[in-house]
């Protein structure tokens, strides 16, 4: 896309980084966090945590006209939220400790639908676009990066796992990423409208 610039963050990106990452939540993450306000805030949080795996330093943005209007999340680890006293006092805040006992049984649905990431692969955690920049090869122009990096590292797998419901599984599918396992549960169901979440992978 021309006029497309893809790089590393800075600190400065973290505000951009919070809004594309939890600006928009879909279905999972606000049937998860029990309303889209909660599920913003949580999520806005996440990026904002210090060393964060969601934070400026684990993320490639991609920059249109000098605006951020996407970022990508990705690398040789799974960026696997780690419980931290951070993390607690986050949820904590955002939830309540009432709060936090109706939200365990919808982690434990969202946690049995997740498949294990593949040993030794370069797993692409986390891909937003902006909604008004959507369709336009930016996604694209992300797994691309992804994938370069990954062949410069020399990785011979690269891995992501996306909701069954998500749209952009034709675009994954395009980048040559097949399902290779599809985990389902009923009260992910219940919470989320959402069957499961799929396990992609693409041989490199």
């Amino acid at each position: 896309m021309e006029g497309l610039t893809i790089r590393e963050a800075v600190p400065n990106d973290t505000d951009r980084i919070a809004e594309l990452f939890a600006g928009d939540p879909g279905d999972e993450a606000i049937g998860i966090a029990g309303n889209r306000e909660k599920a913003i805030a949580f999520g806005t949080g996440l990026v904002r945590l210090p060393d964060s795996p969601q934070g400026w330093r684990e993320t490639v943005v991609a920059e249109l006209d000098g605006c951020v209007v996407g970022i990508l999340m990705a690398g040789g680890d799974a960026n696997d939220m780690r419980v931290t006293p951070r993390l607690v006092c986050l949820a904590l805040r955002i939830f309540g400790p009432l709060g936090l006992l109706s939200l365990l049984p919808r982690l434990r649905a969202r946690v049995r639908v997740q498949s294990k990431t593949p040993d030794g692969a370069y797993h692409v955690a986390e891909i937003d676009v902006d909604p008004a920049c959507r369709n336009k090869g930016i996604g694209g122009a992300l797994l691309n990066y992804a994938e370069a990096e990954a062949r410069a590292e020399s990785y011979r797998l690269m891995s992501l796992t996306t909701s069954t419901a998500n749209p952009a599984r034709r675009l994954y599918e395009r980048h040559g990423f097949r399902v290779v396992e599809t985990r389902t549960d009923p009260e992910y169901r219940r919470y989320t409208g959402i069957d499961g979440r799929h396990l992609m992978v693409k041989e490199l």
